[in-house]
């Protein structure tokens, strides 16, 4: 089972968290067009921070849109509950300029049921689940397609254990207590850090947003990284290397529920899209794997890309149950690199 979105926190206090809920606002009071629609994604591919932001202040909404309901109807006041954004909107705005304040502090439902989490326990998500974990340290995990975690926190040690699949983590920083996420042989030490985490077996793939974080590798080799570092551990070697702003903010793109692809072979693409989705997409013919994409698609848009792919790419699509096989089609006119274009 998916684990629930415990998601409970409201601090977006500095400037970039107040223009993500400004852009939200006026993207949910119907005000908005394909200009406005294009002005968000160019801010959103500007910094990392400017997704976490957006992701934060959509996750704050829906909370208390759910909070609000359920206190209305519980209460009789199922017409309250009805006027939807324009009931919650005037609850909501307060806290995106207060520090450290709760949804419990503004709608009197009790909080402390989502922090009574017990020191040990496993957290999972399905094929194309995504959910975002929230504790009383201020840590926050989210956890992609497919992954299991098992995690530890109490006031003495704070460790997670990433069985499978791919998480971020912004860890509150606590010299006195280290956050540890262990990955087979491998063992990541947070130095007040945002990072991504990927498992590959007995690989690892670790990108370092922000902070500092040491990654020693089957306790055999060890490195600092530092924002903008990728490091992939394996049971023999370590290596690291730059990437910039853009390709994290790409690879931090599955929180918003995107893929984004720049100038990615097709064979890439097919692999990513198959960690999504439960229909998986196979490639018949070795000639046409290394066709090279930039595309933009939502993580669940499997069908959109096959559309694409078959009127762009001159591809054969072929559904065999669950499977779609893509193969070289009769004609193969399109040549070099290829953009999609998406259509959310």
């Amino acid at each position: 089972m998916t684990a629930p979105d415990r998601e409970i926190y409201c601090e977006p206090q500095d400037a970039v968290s107040q223009k993500a809920a400004a852009y939200f606002t006026r993207r949910r009071d119907g005000d908005w067009g394909l200009a406005d629609q294009a002005e968000l994604d160019t801010w959103l591919r500007e910094s990392t921070s400017h997704y976490v932001a957006w992701i934060r202040v959509e996750r704050i909404f829906a909370r208390a849109n759910q909070l609000v309901s359920l206190d209305a109807v519980q209460s009789g006041q199922r017409a309250s509950a009805s006027r939807g954004w324009a009931g919650i909107r005037p609850l909501v705005l307060p806290l995106l300029a207060a520090a450290s304040v709760t949804l419990f502090a503004a709608l009197g439902i009790p909080y402390a049921i989502s922090l009574m989490q017990p020191p040990d326990r496993t957290d999972s998500t399905d094929v194309g689940g995504r959910t975002l974990l929230s504790f009383s340290d201020r840590t926050q995990i989210e956890l992609d397609t497919n992954t299991l975690m098992r995690i530890r926190m109490t006031t003495a040690e704070r460790t997670v254990w990433l069985e499978k699949g791919e998480a971020w983590f912004h860890v509150a920083h606590d010299a006195a207590h280290p956050f540890t996420v262990v990955v087979g042989k491998h063992r990541i030490t947070d130095l007040g850090t945002e990072f991504l985490v990927r498992r590959d077996e007995n690989d690892v793939d670790v990108a370092l947003v922000n902070g500092r974080a040491a990654l020693n590798a089957s306790g055999q080799q060890t490195a600092t990284l530092n924002p903008g570092d990728e490091a992939v551990a394996t049971l023999v070697s370590l290596s690291v290397t730059r990437k910039t702003p853009q390709q994290l903010a790409d690879e931090l793109s599955w929180r918003h529920g995107m893929l984004v692809f720049r100038d990615a072979p097709l064979s890439e693409v097919v692999r990513e899209f198959n960690r999504y989705n439960a229909i998986k997409l196979v490639i018949a013919d070795k000639s046409i794997a290394g066709k090279r994409i930039y595309a933009s698609l939502r993580t669940d848009d499997f069908n959109g890309f096959v559309q694409l792919a078959e009127m762009e790419l001159n591809l054969r699509v072929d559904r065999v149950g669950r499977t779609i096989v893509l193969s070289r089609g009769q004609q193969q006119a399109t040549k070099g690199i290829v953009r999609l274009k998406h259509n959310p």
